[in-house]
């Protein structure tokens, strides 16, 4: 499960302002064909749990660097 997610994390897209974009049932899917790796439906609500606590996660980290950014660009003489 922690294969499936890591390498379906790093195949991703990335939307212009650079959030994660989900990992779909589809990428599940074609992962487990392609690798022969099956997985139990738990397993994939699992990484895709753990799908949605990562983009969380990348989200507050580009939004507090928006912050920093907008506080730095008001410091400017």
């Amino acid at each position: 499960m922690w294969r499936a997610f890591g390498e379906l994390d790093a195949q991703r897209l990335h939307s212009e302002s650079g959030i994660p974009q989900p990992i779909q049932h589809r990428d599940v899917e074609a992962w487990c064909r392609t690798m022969r790796v099956p997985l139990h439906p738990a397993e994939i609500v699992a990484v895709l749990a753990l799908d949605g606590e990562r983009r969380a996660i990348e989200a507050e980290r580009l939004a507090a660097t928006r912050r920093r950014d907008a506080e730095l660009e008001d410091d400017d003489p």
